[in-house]
C-alpha cells in the first residue's frame, strides 16, 4: 500500500525492531529502574544503556535518512488543533516544513488547523500535543534557518516516539535494542547526552576492596 494509505496503529517503539531470531548480546544482565539496560561485555566490563536515549537517537537518524514524508501515515480521523494567534500564523507559514517532517496540516480557519497525517512512529496518539509544541517553537524560532527548524522537528518527533524511561520492556525488546545500538554505533542521544556508560570490572572490585 502507499505510505499515505496506512491506517494508524498503536505505536510499539521497540517490538517492531525485534529480529525473528534475535542474537543475544554477550550477556544481558537485566534492567534497572525500567530505564537502564545492563549488559556484561566480555569478562571485564558492564555497560549501562539509557534505553530512551539510545532509541531516540535511532529514530532521529531514521527520520533524517528517510525524511518525514517517507514515514508518515494518514490518520483515520483528522485531528483538529486550536492555537494561539501568533502560533497559528507561524504554523501556516511553515506548512511545507511541517510536511517535510511528516505532518500534513491544513488551515481550518478561526485559529484552528487540521492534521491529516503524521509520522508513523508517533502512532497517532500524540499528534495534537506534538503540533501544539511545533507551533510554539515555530513562533519563537523565526530567525532559525530551515535546516535548523527541520532538525528540531526530527528531534521532537524522535523524543516523543522513543520508548520512555520507566516503561516496562521485555527481555526480547532489550536484546533487540542492544543489538541495533551496537550495529548503528549509537553513542549519544540527539541532545548530546550519553546513551551508555561503561564500568570496568576492576573499578567495581576496587569499590568492594578486592583490589587496591
Amino acid at each position: 500500500p502507499k505510505t499515505d494509505e496506512i491506517p494508524v496503529e498503536p505505536k510499539a517503539p521497540l517490538s517492531e525492531e525485534i529480529p525473528s531470531e534475535p542474537q543475544k548480546p554477550e550477556k544481558l544482565i537485566g534492567e534497572a529502574f525500567s530505564t537502564y539496560i545492563i549488559v556484561q561485555r566480555g569478562g571485564d566490563e558492564l555497560v549501562f544503556i539509557d534505553k530512551h536515549a539510545a532509541h531516540e537517537r535511532m529514530l532521529y537518524e531514521k527520520l533524517k535518512a528517510n525524511g518525514g514524508q517517507a514515514v508518515r501515515q494518514i490518520l483515520l480521523e483528522p485531528v483538529t488543533v486550536t492555537l494561539e494567534k501568533n502560533e497559528y500564523a507561524a504554523i501556516l507559514e511553515s506548512l511545507a516544513l511541517c510536511a517535510d517532517a511528516g505532518f500534513e496540516i491544513e488551515d481550518f480557519g478561526s485559529g484552528t488547523v487540521l492534521v491529516r497525517s503524521a509520522p508513523m512512529i508517533l502512532g497517532g496518539e500524540d499528534v495534537a500535543s506534538a503540533v501544539m509544541e511545533i507551533a510554539g517553537y515555530l513562533q519563537t524560532a523565526k530567525n532559525d534557518i530551515t535546516t535548523e527548524k527541520l532538525d528540531w522537528l526530527y528531534h521532537n518527533v524522535a523524543c516523543r516516539a522513543a520508548v520512555k524511561a520507566g516503561s516496562e520492556s521485555s527481555p526480547q525488546e532489550l536484546i533487540a535494542l542492544v543489538q541495533r545500538m551496537e550495529n548503528e554505533d549509537i553513542r549519544y542521544c540527539p541532545h548530546g547526552r550519553p546513551a551508555y556508560i561503561i564500568m570496568k570490572k576492576k573499578d567495581l572490585e576496587r569499590q568492594f576492596g578486592r583490589i587496591q
